[in-house]
């Protein structure tokens, strides 16, 4: 890798976690984002070069308990995004992903909100373990977009315990945060992959105790 594209890389994760923290919503009110580390990668002229220290924040709300066997609503809302332009000067085909807690079951999924998706076909889809969220695009590098909230009816499994909610993804087949983006320095298209860091203890982004059903 040339130092200037690895540089570009560094910058490129440097504006995502830029993204994190806190977002206030006014006063005496506040969501707080929880950041998920990623093992990244992208291609460059047909090779893979890894990203460093890439995370994406999520603001996920449940219910503190529920009653095992009942149905709950779950909110996932992902911090917005904005491509760093001179190496991402088009984005299409965003795609993120959301662990479906052991045990629970989906029940039904919709999308609200987001802001800049342009002409995009946005989607909501299960997918094995996990519920993808999905805008084709196109985004232009350098301007914010917002994907929707997903807001999910889960049935609570018949057993008592805790349900965890986390990232989706497992690899990079099976991605947790891709994109497929136009690099214009070296007129070429190639996707940008992650999925939670395995080397990284695994981030909880909220998390619903189920207790017995009276």
């Amino acid at each position: 890798m040339t130092s200037s594209l690895h540089h570009a890389i560094r910058l490129t994760t440097a504006s995502a976690i830029a993204l994190g923290g806190l977002v206030t919503l006014g006063t005496g009110a506040h969501a707080a984002s929880v950041a998920v580390p990623y093992e990244c990668r992208t291609w460059v002229q047909g090779n893979t070069h890894p990203v460093y220290d890439y995370e994406r924040g999520f603001d996920v709300t449940v219910p503190a308990s529920v009653r095992a066997g009942k149905k709950f609503n779950a909110t996932y809302d992902p911090d917005p995004i904005t491509a760093f332009a001179e190496y991402n000067q088009i984005v299409n085909d965003v795609r993120i992903a959301y662990r479906i807690p052991e045990g629970a079951k989906v029940h039904k999924v919709r999308l609200t909100g987001g802001s800049g998706l342009g002409d995009s076909d946005v989607r909501v889809e299960v997918e094995g373990r996990d519920i993808v969220v999905s805008a084709s695009g196109p985004f232009q590098g350098g301007v914010e977009f917002d994907l929707p909230t997903l807001k999910v009816t889960y049935k609570a499994p018949r057993t008592t315990g805790t349900l965890n909610f986390v990232s989706g993804g497992s690899g990079y087949e099976d991605p947790g945060f891709y994109w497929y983006r136009y690099q214009p320095i070296l007129d070429e298209w190639g996707p940008f992959e992650c999925f939670p860091d395995p080397a990284k203890p695994e981030t909880v982004l909220a998390s619903t105790q189920v207790k017995k059903h009276k």
